[in-house]
C-alpha cells in the first residue's frame, strides 16, 4: 500500500476565481433554492464554495499516494464557516491543504483544509472535509470532537425529494463528475445498490431550506455548519429534514433521515441572528 500521509501538509491554490452569475443560478437551481432570489440579492449560496474549489479537491483524491479510483473516494464530514456571503462577481483566490491523514473505520481518510480568499486576502467561506478513501493502512483514527449542542424543541420540519436526474443534475453544478454519483456499475464497484446523490447535495438542499424556514429576516444566514454522511441518498428518494433548537444562540440541531433511517449524523448550524 502506498504511504498515504505523505500527503500531509500538500497545498494547492488557484487564482481568479470568479463567483458567475449563471453558474451560481445553476448551483442554486440544483439544489432546490430560487436562483432569481440570489440574484436579486447579488448573492450566491454558500455552497457555491465547493464548486469554485472543486478541481483542488480532485487533484488531492487523484494523487498517486492514495492510490485509488474517483468512484472509491466518499465525502464522509463537512465543516463549513461562511465569513461573508459570496456575491456574484468576486474574484477569489482557492487554497485548500491536506492537514491530516487518519483511520476510518474500515478505509483512510484526508483531512483537507480549504478557503476561499478575497483579493485583501481576507476569509470569505472556510471548510474542512474528510475525504474517505477505500481501504485501511493500519493509521489511527482522528481525535474525537465535540458533538452537537444540546436538543430542545421541534423548531421546523421539512421534505426534499431527489429525483433520478438530481444526481446529474448537481454533477454539472458543482463540477463534480465522480461516476460514484453518474453510473450504476461505477456505484456496484463501490459497494452501493445503484448510483448515489452526492452528500454535498443532500447536505445543501436541506440546509438551505431549514435556513429559509429558520430565519426571521432576510439578512440572517448560514455561519457555520457541521454534518457527518451516514448513509448515502439514492436517487428517487425523499429525505426527511428537521431542525431542533439548542441552548446555544442562533444555533440548531439538525437531522435528516430517510425511512426512518439516519443520512446525516453530528449536524448543527448556526444563523447569524443579523437584524
Amino acid at each position: 500500500m502506498p504511504d498515504r500521509r505523505a500527503l500531509i501538509g500538500r497545498s494547492y491554490e488557484s487564482t481568479g476565481l470568479r463567483v458567475d452569475a449563471d453558474a451560481s443560478s445553476a448551483y442554486a437551481e440544483a439544489i432546490g433554492d430560487d436562483p432569481a432570489d440570489h440574484l436579486r440579492h447579488g448573492t450566491a449560496s454558500p455552497f457555491y464554495a465547493v464548486r469554485l474549489v472543486a478541481p483542488l479537491w480532485r487533484t488531492i483524491y487523484q494523487s498517486p499516494e492514495l492510490n485509488t479510483r474517483d468512484q472509491l473516494v466518499l465525502h464522509a464530514e463537512q465543516r463549513m464557516r461562511v465569513h461573508r456571503e459570496l456575491r456574484v462577481g468576486d474574484r477569489l483566490t482557492g487554497r485548500v491543504s491536506v492537514t491530516d491523514v487518519v483511520g476510518f473505520g474500515f478505509n483512510d481518510a484526508a483531512i483537507v483544509h480549504s478557503v476561499l480568499l478575497d483579493r485583501d486576502d481576507r476569509p470569505v467561506v472556510s471548510m474542512d472535509s474528510t475525504l474517505a478513501v477505500r481501504g485501511s493502512t493500519g493509521l489511527p483514527p482522528a481525535p474525537r470532537r465535540a458533538g452537537p449542542p444540546e436538543r430542545g424543541p421541534l423548531a421546523t420540519r421539512l421534505r426534499r425529494v431527489f429525483d433520478a436526474g438530481a444526481p446529474a443534475r448537481y454533477a454539472d453544478a458543482a463540477d463534480d463528475h465522480n461516476p460514484l454519483h453518474l453510473d450504476d456499475d461505477a456505484a456496484r464497484e463501490a459497494g452501493h445498490p445503484s448510483r448515489i446523490v452526492h452528500g454535498m447535495c443532500t447536505l445543501a438542499t436541506g440546509v438551505s431550506a431549514l435556513v429559509a424556514a429558520l430565519r426571521k429576516r432576510r439578512r440572517e444566514r448560514l455561519v457555520d455548519l457541521h454534518a457527518r454522511f451516514s448513509r448515502p441518498v439514492l436517487p428517487d428518494s425523499a429525505v426527511d429534514f428537521v431542525a431542533h433548537t439548542s441552548p446555544v444562540a442562533h444555533t440548531y440541531v439538525v437531522g435528516a433521515s430517510l425511512d426512518g433511517r439516519p443520512v446525516l449524523k453530528n449536524c448543527w448550524l448556526r444563523l447569524s441572528g443579523e437584524d
